[in-house]
C-alpha cells in the first residue's frame, strides 16, 4: 500500500509539471522575471474571465508602471474592481491613492468606465455559477436502466493506479448509447478502453418530447476507477498521510498559486469520495463545493477543459443551478480556445430552435471547425446535414472523413445509401442500407429509421 500512494502522487506531479500554458501562475512567474508586457497581457485576458487575482495584479502594474505607463487613476480603478471581487487589500490600496490624487471626479469616472467591461455585476450575470454540493434533479435527463461496470485493467490494479475518464456520448431513440468519445483521462489511456467497452452497453429510458422518442445528445460523465479497500485503507491512512503530505502540499500550493491544469485535475479528483488521492486532498479542501470552486478557478484561469466542463454543468444543472446563458458563455470560451468538443457542443446548442441563440450559420462554422479537427460526431452530423440540404458534395467530403474513423458506422452506411440513390445507383443503395441495418442491430441501436428507408427502396 505504501508504494501505491507514492506512485500516484509522483505521477500527478509529473503530469502537472509537464504541462505549460498561460494562466495566473505562469503570468506571475513572467512578472517576477521582469517580463512585464507579456505578464500584463495575460493578466488582462484573465481579468475578462473574472479572475480577481489578475485584476488586482493589473492595479499593481499601473501603480508602478510595469508593462504599462504608470497611471494612479487606472491603478485606483483596478484596485476598486478587485475589491468588488473580494480582494480585501485592494480597497486599502485604492484609499492610499485617493489621498494622493485630488481629482476625485476623475477617479470615479475612470472606475465607472472600467466597470462597463469588467464589473462584478457583469461577471455574476454572465459567468458566475451558483454551486450546490448535490446534483440538481433534472427531469429532462434520461434515466439509466442498465449499467455494466467497467472492468478494472489488471495491470493498473496490480500497480495500484487510480484514475478517471471523462467522456461524452449520444443516446438514440431506443435508449442505446452511441458514438462514445473520450474527452480526457488520467492517467492518459490507462482506463479508456475499459470504460469505452462498458458504456457502449449501457441503456437508458428513451428521451421523450411531446410523446415522441428523441436523440439525447452530449450526455457527459466522469467515470472514476479506484482501488479503495475500506478497512485496509483506513488502517494505513494516518501513516500514508504523514509520509506524502509534502507531495500533497506541493499540489495544493501550485493550485492556490493559480496553476490552471493542477486546479482542473484536483477538481476531477475531488468530485469522487472513494479515491485515495481524494481523501488526502480533502484534508485541505474540506468544503462540499471545493471541487466545483477549483473547477471555476481553473476556468477563470483560461483552461479550456475546465471551461467546457463548467459550461456543460451549467447547461445540465449538475452541482450548480442551471443557467443556459452562463453555460453557453463558458462553452464559447472553450470553443474559442480550440477545445473541439466545446466547438461541437456549441454548434449543437445553436441549432436548438427553442432558444433565442438559434443560429444556423454560426452553428455550421463551429461544426466545421470541430469536424476539420477530427471530431467524429461533428463529421457525422455534417454528413447528414449535407444530405438534408441536398449538398452532396459537402456530404461526400465529410463521409470520407467519417469512414476513416468507423467504416461500418450505421449512420454513415445509411448516408452512403442515400447518396447512391441520388446518383441513381439503386442496387448499391439497397446494399448499403442493408449493411446499415445489420450494423445497427449488432450494436443494439435504434433501427426504425433505417428499416423505413430500406422499405422505401423496395
Amino acid at each position: 500500500m505504501m508504494k501505491f500512494y507514492l506512485s500516484i502522487i509522483i505521477f500527478l506531479s509529473l503530469v502537472f509539471s509537464s504541462n505549460s500554458r498561460a494562466d495566473l501562475l505562469s503570468a506571475t512567474l513572467e512578472y517576477n522575471k521582469g517580463n512585464y508586457l507579456s505578464s500584463y497581457q495575460e493578466f488582462h485576458r484573465l481579468a475578462q474571465l473574472g479572475n480577481r487575482d489578475a485584476i488586482f495584479n493589473i492595479g499593481v502594474m499601473y501603480l508602478h508602471g510595469q508593462g504599462v505607463e504608470k497611471n494612479l487613476t487606472s491603478a485606483h480603478s483596478w484596485f476598486l474592481l478587485a475589491a468588488d471581487f473580494g480582494v480585501d487589500e485592494a480597497r486599502s490600496a485604492a484609499r492610499l491613492i485617493e489621498v494622493e490624487v485630488d481629482d476625485q471626479e476623475g477617479l470615479d469616472r475612470d472606475y465607472q468606465l472600467l466597470n462597463q467591461k469588467f464589473s462584478y455585476t457583469i461577471f455574476s450575470r454572465d459567468l458566475q455559477p451558483i454551486f450546490s454540493p448535490i446534483q440538481y434533479n433534472d427531469d429532462k435527463q434520461p434515466k439509466r436502466t442498465y449499467t455494466l461496470d467497467a472492468k478494472y485493467p489488471q495491470e493498473a490494479y496490480e500497480q495500484g493506479q487510480e484514475g478517471w475518464v471523462w467522456l461524452d456520448f449520444d443516446i438514440d431513440q431506443s435508449g442505446a448509447v452511441k458514438d462514445v468519445e473520450i474527452l480526457d483521462s488520467f492517467p492518459d489511456n490507462t482506463f479508456n478502453r475499459a470504460i469505452y467497452n462498458a458504456v457502449r452497453r449501457w441503456r437508458y429510458e428513451p428521451y421523450m418530447v411531446n410523446g415522441k422518442a428523441q436523440i439525447y445528445r452530449n450526455r457527459s460523465l466522469i467515470y472514476h476507477f479506484t482501488t479503495f479497500k475500506g478497512k485496509r485503507y483506513q488502517e494505513s491512512f494516518a501513516s500514508q498521510k504523514r509520509e506524502y503530505q509534502k507531495k500533497i502540499n506541493q499540489l495544493i500550493d501550485s493550485a492556490e498559486q493559480g496553476n490552471a491544469i493542477v486546479q482542473y485535475y484536483i477538481a476531477n479528483w475531488m468530485i469522487a469520495d472513494e479515491h485515495n488521492a481524494t481523501r488526502l486532498l480533502k484534508f485541505h479542501w474540506s468544503d462540499d463545493n471545493a471541487g466545483s470552486q477549483l473547477l471555476l478557478s481553473s476556468a477563470s484561469n483560461g483552461y479550456s477543459n475546465s471551461q467546457y466542463r463548467l459550461g456543460s454543468s451549467l447547461l445540465r444543472g449538475e452541482y450548480t443551478q442551471a443557467s443556459r446563458q452562463k453555460g453557453l458563455n463558458w462553452i464559447l470560451l472553450a470553443a474559442q480556445g480550440g477545445f473541439i468538443h466545446a466547438q461541437y457542443r456549441l454548434a449543437r446548442e445553436l441549432l436548438d430552435r427553442q432558444h433565442v441563440e438559434f443560429d444556423q450559420e454560426k452553428s455550421q462554422r463551429w461544426m466545421k471547425a470541430a469536424a476539420d479537427n477530427g471530431h467524429f460526431r461533428a463529421i457525422r452530423d455534417l454528413v447528414n446535414q449535407g444530405i438534408d440540404a441536398k449538398d452532396f458534395t459537402s456530404s461526400l467530403h465529410y463521409l470520407k472523413l467519417g469512414l476513416k474513423q468507423d467504416d461500418s458506422h450505421p449512420d454513415l452506411l445509411l448516408a452512403q445509401a442515400k447518396i447512391f440513390k441520388h446518383q441513381g445507383q439503386h442496387a448499391l443503395a439497397v446494399k448499403k442500407a442493408q449493411q446499415a441495418l445489420k450494423e445497427a442491430k449488432d450494436r443494439g441501436w435504434y433501427t426504425q429509421e433505417i428499416s423505413q428507408y430500406l422499405q422505401s427502396l423496395n
